[in-house]
C-alpha cells in the first residue's frame, strides 16, 4: 500500500514536471512568432533612432559652441577691441590673430576662424593676416564661392549663412563656410566672422555614432545637404531631399531607393533646424529577425531534448531526499497517524514547529518587556554614566533611546479607583501626542505611572501643551481626575534627581490641587543659593576616598550632615544632595578600581523618595561612612599598603630610568585609574607624577654628565630617554643649557 501511495505521487509530480516543461516552451513560442519578432522590430527602429539622435545631440553641441563663441567675438569688452583700436598695424595683426587661435583652439572642430573689418583691406584669421583680394585667389579658391562672392558677402551679409562643404582646390579639402556678421550696430554690422569647418570632422563624428551597412546625411535648415556618409552616399542630393520631405512627420518609413527597400529614419533638431537622416536596408533588419528565429528553434529543440532526460533521470533520484526527510521528521516529531505519506509527514512537522515558534515569540515578548522595564529603571536609577553607554544596551535590546534632555513625569489616578479601569501602559504611550517621545513605567504605588520625556528641541510652552493634552487623553478615557508632577529639564545622568523633583511635585497636589498638571519649577521651594551648595564639602569627599583617608572620609560626610540640618533644606533638596553623595563614592571608587559589594546596597532614588526625616539621612550617612571605612581597611589588607605614597615614589625611583617606564603602568601596578593616581600623588608631594620624574632623570643625566665620557645617546637611554632630542630639549627647559654646554662647563669649573 504504502509503494502504491509513494508511486502515485511520483506520477503526479513526474506529469507535473513535463507540464511545467511544456507550458514555458509553448507560450516562448507563441510570443516568438506573435510577439517577439515585432518586439525586435521597434527594438531595433528605436535602437536606429537613438543613434540618429546621438549624432544630433553632438553635432548640436558642436555647432552651440560655434555660436558661443561667436557671442564671446561680439562682446565689446572681449579683448579683441584693445587690439583693433591700436594705431600700430603690426602689433594690432598680431594681437587678432592670436585671439583668433585661441578661440579656434579653444574648439579644435572649427578649422580656422576669419574675422574682416567691413571697409578695410585686410583680412585676419587664426593662421595669419591676408589682403582680401589675395584670401580667395591665393589662399583658398572654392568653385561656389568666387572672390566677388566673398567680398560682397563679408561686406555686405546682415544675417548668418551657412554654405555646404566645397573643395578648396588650393587645400585639397571640402570646407563648410558658416558666415555671421558680428555686433549689429545702428542696424549695420561692422564685422563679419567666417567660419571654416572641415566636411571630415562631420564624418569623423558620424562613423562614431553610426553603424554600418547604411547611410546618414545632414541637412541644413535650408534643405541644403552638409554632408553624408555610408554605403550609399552616391545617391543624388536631390533624391535624399525628397525622400526626407515628402513626410517629415513620422520619425521612421519604409522607402524604397532603386529596386531595395529601405528604412528612412529622420530627426529635426529644433535647436539649430538642422535634419539628420539614415538609411537603413531592410535586409539588415530582417537578417536580424531571421538569425534571432533560427536561434531560437535550435534552442528550442536542445531544451525539449535535454529536459526530457533530466526529467526522466532525475525524477528517479527525487523522492530519496524526501524520504530521507519523512524518515528524519518522524524521529523528531511522533505522530499519531502512522499512514502520513511524506508531504503530509512534512505538514505536520511544519504545524509543530508553527506551535513551538508561537510559544517562543510569546517567551521573547514577555523577555523584551521585562528589558525594558529593566531599562527604564536603570535610567532613573542614573546607572547609565554616558549616551554611548545607553545606545548600546537599546541597541542589544531592540529598545533605542535617542535624547540628550529628559523630563521625568509621575501620573497619579484616585486611590479609588477600580484596578480594572486602569489603562494599560501600552494604550497610555499611544494617547502621547506625535511631538513628544515618551516611555511609560508602572510605580510602586498602584495608583502611579513614571514617564520618562524626550525633550530635545521642545520649548517650555510647547512641552506644557504637550502634556496636559496627554493628560487630557488619559482623563478622557478614565473619565476620572489625573493629577502629573513634573520634574525639571535634565541631562542623561541627572534623570535622578528630575524623578526625585517630580515625586515632589505630585506631592504638592494637597496644595495645589487634583486634577492638574504640577511642575516643580512652579513649587516656592526654599531652595539654598548656588553659591551656598557644600562644594567645598563634596571636593573634600573626593580627595578623601582617593588618599584613603578614612578620617577624613568621616569628617566630610559629618559636614555634609551639618551642612543639611544647619540650612534646613526642603526634602527633595536634601534628597537630591544624599544622592549626589551617593553617586560620587560609587564613581570615585570605580574609578579607583575598588569594587566593594556594600557599596551596591545603597539606596537609590525610589528609596530616597521615602526618607521623609533628617534622622533618616543622618542613619544613612553614618551607615555610609562605617561601610567606607571597613572598605579602606579592608583595602589596606589586601594591598599590605601598596597604595601609600612611599610605595609609589619607590616604584618611581626603581623604574623611572627606564626607556619603557611610563605613568599609565605604573597606575595599571597600583590598580588605579590614572587621573586618581595623578592627583593622589600630587595631594601628598605638592608636585605632579611628571615634575618628579623629571627631576630625577634630570639629576641623574648631571651626575652622569660629569662622571661619563659618553654620547649623549647613552646618557639620555640611562635616564629613560629613547629621544636623545626630548632628553636635550627637556634637559635645557629645565637647566637653561643643553647637556653638551652643561658638561663643558662643569669641566672648565673643574679645570
Amino acid at each position: 500500500m504504502r509503494r502504491a501511495n509513494t508511486y502515485r505521487i511520483f506520477m503526479k509530480y513526474l506529469f507535473s514536471y513535463v507540464i511545467i516543461l511544456l507550458l514555458p516552451i509553448s507560450l516562448m513560442t507563441l510570443v516568438v512568432y506573435n510577439v517577439f519578432v515585432d518586439k525586435l522590430l521597434d527594438e531595433t527602429i528605436s535602437g536606429n533612432l537613438n543613434t540618429l539622435d546621438k549624432v544630433r545631440y553632438v553635432l548640436d553641441e558642436q555647432l552651440k559652441r560655434v555660436e558661443d563663441t561667436t557671442f564671446q567675438l561680439m562682446l565689446e569688452d572681449n579683448r579683441l577691441s584693445q587690439f583693433r583700436v591700436s594705431d600700430d598695424r603690426g602689433y594690432k595683426a598680431w594681437g587678432i590673430t592670436s585671439e583668433l587661435k585661441r578661440y579656434q583652439k579653444m574648439n579644435p572642430f572649427i578649422d580656422e576662424i576669419w574675422l574682416y573689418y567691413r571697409g578695410e583691406d585686410t583680412v585676419y584669421t587664426s593662421r595669419s593676416v591676408y589682403a582680401l583680394s589675395d584670401l580667395t585667389t591665393q589662399i583658398y579658391q572654392f568653385a561656389d564661392w568666387t572672390q566677388a562672392q566673398v567680398i560682397e558677402d563679408l561686406n555686405a551679409l546682415s544675417v548668418r549663412t551657412i554654405r555646404p562643404p566645397s573643395m578648396d582646390s588650393k587645400g585639397q579639402e571640402r570646407l563648410m563656410r558658416i558666415i555671421v556678421p558680428v555686433l549689429p550696430y545702428q542696424h549695420k554690422s561692422y564685422a563679419t566672422v567666417v567660419y571654416l569647418i572641415k566636411e571630415k570632422a562631420f564624418q569623423t563624428l558620424l562613423a562614431n555614432h553610426t553603424s554600418t551597412g547604411g547611410s546618414t546625411w545632414v541637412m541644413d535648415q535650408n534643405n541644403q545637404i552638409v554632408t553624408g556618409l555610408g554605403e550609399t552616399r552616391e545617391l543624388r542630393a536631390d533624391t535624399i531631399l525628397q525622400l526626407v520631405n515628402e513626410d517629415m512627420t513620422q520619425s521612421y518609413r519604409k522607402v524604397t531607393v532603386g529596386t531595395a527597400d529601405h528604412y528612412l529614419f529622420a530627426i529635426k533638431s529644433k535647436q539649430t533646424g538642422w535634419t539628420y537622416a539614415t538609411l537603413l536596408p531592410v535586409r539588415l533588419v530582417l537578417d536580424k529577425l531571421e538569425r534571432a528565429k533560427q536561434m531560437f528553434i535550435y534552442g528550442v529543440t536542445i531544451v525539449l531534448l535535454f529536459g526530457a532526460v533530466f526529467i526522466f533521470y532525475s525524477m528517479r533520484w527525487n523522492y530519496r531526499p524526501i524520504h530521507q526527510l519523512k524518515l528524519d521528521t518522524e524521529q523528531m516529531f511522533r505522530s499519531n497517524e502512522p499512514s502520513l505519506n511524506e508531504l503530509e509527514t512534512v505538514r505536520y512537522a511544519l504545524n509543530s514547529l508553527a506551535s513551538q515558534k508561537r510559544k517562543l515569540d510569546e517567551r521573547v515578548k514577555n523577555h523584551a518587556f521585562v528589558a525594558r522595564k529593566q531599562l527604564l529603571l536603570s535610567l532613573i536609577k542614573g546607572d547609565f554614566s554616558s549616551a554611548e553607554e545607553l545606545r548600546l544596551y537599546g541597541d542589544e535590546i531592540d529598545f533605542p533611546i535617542r535624547g540628550s534632555l529628559f523630563r521625568v513625569a509621575i501620573m497619579e489616578y484616585p486611590a479609588t479607583l477600580d484596578l480594572q479601569r486602569h489603562l494599560p501602559l501600552a494604550e497610555m504611550e499611544k494617547l502621547l501626542p506625535s511631538e513628544l517621545t515618551g516611555y511609560g513605567l508602572e510605580h510602586l504605588e498602584k495608583n502611579r505611572y513614571i514617564f520618562l520625556t524626550i525633550t530635545d528641541g521642545i520649548e517650555l510652552t510647547t512641552y506644557t501643551h504637550l502634556l496636559s493634552s496627554f493628560r487630557e487623553a488619559i482623563r478622557g478615557r478614565l473619565n476620572e481626575s489625573v493629577t502629573i508632577g513634573v520634574g525639571n529639564v535634565s541631562e542623561l545622568h541627572e534623570i535622578p534627581r528630575s524623578y526625585l523633583e517630580a515625586y515632589t511635585a505630585i506631592g504638592y497636589r494637597f496644595i495645589q490641587g487634583y486634577d492638574r498638571t504640577i511642575y516643580f519649577e512652579d513649587i516656592p521651594v526654599n531652595q539654598p543659593a548656588q553659591e551656598e551648595y557644600p562644594h567645598q564639602e563634596m571636593e573634600g569627599l573626593r580627595q578623601s576616598i582617593r588618599t584613603g583617608n578614612a578620617t577624613k572620609v568621616e569628617s566630610s560626610l559629618s559636614n555634609m550632615l551639618s551642612y543639611i540640618r544647619q540650612n534646613q533644606l526642603p526634602l527633595v533638596v536634601a534628597r537630591g544632595l544624599v544622592f549626589d553623595i551617593i553617586r560620587t563614592v560609587n564613581r570615585t571608587w570605580t574609578d579607583m578600581g575598588i569594587n566593594d559589594q556594600s557599596l551596591s546596597n545603597y539606596p537609590d532614588v525610589f528609596s530616597l523618595e521615602r526618607l521623609d526625616t533628617i534622622d533618616d539621612f543622618e542613619q544613612l550617612i553614618k551607615s555610609m561612612c562605617l561601610d567606607l571605612c571597613a572598605a579602606f581597611q579592608s583595602v589596606q589588607n589586601e594591598t599590605n599598603g601598596l597604595r601609600s605614597a612611599e610605595h609609589m615614589v619607590e616604584y618611581i625611583q626603581q623604574h623611572y630610568h627606564l626607556c619603557d617606564f611610563s605613568f599609565q603602568n605604573m597606575a595599571r601596578h597600583f590598580g588605579m585609574a590614572l587621573p586618581n593616581l595623578s592627583q593622589f600623588f600630587k595631594d601628598q608631594y605638592g608636585q605632579t607624577l611628571l615634575d618628579y620624574t623629571t627631576n630625577l632623570r634630570m639629576e641623574r643625566a648631571k651626575g652622569l654628565l660629569v662622571a661619563q665620557d659618553v654620547p649623549l645617546k647613552v646618557i639620555a637611554e640611562e635616564v629613560g630617554y629613547y629621544n636623545v632630542s626630548s632628553f636635550i630639549r627637556r634637559f635645557k627647559q629645565l637647566e637653561g643649557v643643553t647637556p653638551g654646554e652643561y658638561r663643558i662647563q662643569l669641566k672648565a669649573e673643574t679645570n
